[in-house]
Parts: structure tokens; C-alpha cells; sequence
């Protein structure tokens, strides 16, 4: 029973990294759970790319090793993650209840794909007109949005490095709105600014200041820099796309 706990524990910590949670989450998760099940000795250490985790169970030390590959934006399944620990603290789940609802979370399937582009649609379009942009530029943002999140998810599913998409959604996030706005007017900027900023690596940057002033040095690094090369590319990709369009457009 004692390696289904250390087992349950390593879950939280796993699908609160691969859902873009902070490092000192996981860890703070995984002691807790592992306290809360009298385990012994226990340690952890979690970067963004993985964790070690290891404990004295009935069969001795055991060791729990996990590689983080992909990293998605899931908030749901942390705050899922956060109730499930509070009820195995209080003491209201066994460990094989906690491993079994854990499990049953990761088994749970996305938003449809539909529901996602409709989103980021929304979000581009009100972002949009946050920058200044008035309804056609609201109209404009909303259907090339959810074009840029239809094209985001095949790149996913691909394994597309999330810095190359970064790039190549950038690119296509200005290429996509320079035709319209060459023939029907409308702000440029305010139409681009509001498509890209759900792109933006928002998370990534504050989770990498609240890792940083808890002490995790590595992880802040780390996410720091994911952030900053997700920017700079992004960045390129627009400043790709704009430079490409003015090539054809004086031809």
C-alpha cells in the first residue's frame, strides 16, 4: 500500500508539471500527499522537464523518476490535482482512491477542438479591440484566431517543437491578416498585437518569477529562458511575414 502511495503522490507532482503548474506545486503536492500517507525519508526534486521523487516504503526506498515531454496549458487539472491532495490530506481518500481519481483525470479528454478555436477567437477579438481597434477589426480578429488555433492544433499533434510554433503562428498570424487589410483598410497593428497575445508566454514568464523568488533557481532559469525564445520567435515570425508581404506587395 505504501508504493501506491509514493506511486499517487508522484501522479499529482507529473500532471501538475505537464500542465504548466509551478515546480514548488509538484513539490509541495507530493510531500503533503507523501506525509499524508506516513511515508518516510521523503524527498523531492522537480525541474520543468521532470522530477525525482523518493521515500522509505514497507518494501524499503523506493524511487519515483519521471521525464516531463510536453507541457500543456491545463489550469483545470491543476486546481483538479489541488482538490485531490486537500481530500488525501484530510485524510477523506485512501492512496488507491487518490491514484484512481488521478488516473481517471489524466484519462479525461480535451475540449473539443472547435470549443478551443472559438477562445482563442474571442480572446484575439477582445484583445484586439483593447488596442484600439473598432468592429471590423473585431470581426477580422475573431475569424483569423480561430484560423491560428485551427492550424495550432495539428502542429501539437505533430510534436512541432512549441518554439518553432511559435514562429511558424506568428508568421502566419500576420501573413493571414495582411491581405484583408491591404484591401479593405482597417488597423494593422491592432489587428496583429490582439491575434498574437494569447501566443504570448505569459504563464511561462510568471511561473518563472514565482519559481525564482522561492528559490528555485534552475526551474526559474529555465522558464525564463523557454519564455524569452517563445518571445523572440514569435517576434520574428510576425516581423517574417510583414517583410514578406511588402516584397510581394511592391511587386
Amino acid at each position: 500500500m505504501s508504493s501506491l502511495a509514493l506511486d499517487s503522490a508522484a501522479l499529482a507532482a507529473r500532471t501538475i508539471l505537464e500542465s504548466s503548474g509551478e515546480t514548488y506545486r509538484a513539490e509541495e503536492t507530493a510531500l503533503r500527499m507523501c506525509a499524508a500517507f506516513h511515508l518516510q525519508n521523503v524527498q523531492i526534486i522537480a525541474f520543468p522537464t521532470g522530477f525525482v521523487l523518493t521515500a522509505t516504503t514497507e518494501n524499503g526506498h523506493e524511487t519515483r523518476v519521471f521525464r516531463i515531454q510536453e507541457r500543456n496549458i491545463r489550469l483545470d487539472r491543476i486546481d483538479a490535482v489541488n482538490s485531490i491532495s486537500r481530500l488525501a490530506v484530510s485524510g477523506q481518500l485512501t492512496a488507491r482512491e487518490a491514484c484512481d481519481q488521478l488516473v481517471a483525470l489524466r484519462a479525461q479528454a480535451s475540449l473539443p477542438w472547435w470549443r478551443t478555436c472559438l477562445y482563442y477567437a474571442l480572446a484575439s477579438a477582445f484583445f484586439t479591440v483593447m488596442f484600439g481597434g473598432g468592429a471590423f477589426e473585431f470581426l477580422m480578429s475573431f475569424v483569423i484566431g480561430y484560423l491560428v488555433q485551427s492550424l495550432q492544433i495539428p502542429l501539437i499533434r505533430l510534436n512541432i517543437p512549441s518554439q518553432l510554433q511559435s514562429f511558424l503562428l506568428g508568421f502566419f498570424s500576420a501573413l493571414s491578416a495582411s491581405l484583408p487589410l491591404a484591401l479593405f483598410g482597417g488597423l494593422q497593428e491592432a489587428v496583429i498585437t490582439g491575434v498574437i497575445m494569447p501566443l504570448l508566454p505569459g504563464l511561462a514568464m510568471t511561473n518563472a518569477v514565482r519559481d525564482t523568488i522561492r528559490g528555485d533557481l534552475i526551474s526559474g532559469l529555465a522558464r525564463s529562458a523557454e519564455a524569452l525564445i517563445s518571445a523572440i520567435l514569435l517576434s520574428a515570425g510576425v516581423a517574417a511575414a510583414l517583410f514578406f508581404w511588402g516584397k510581394i506587395w511592391i511587386v
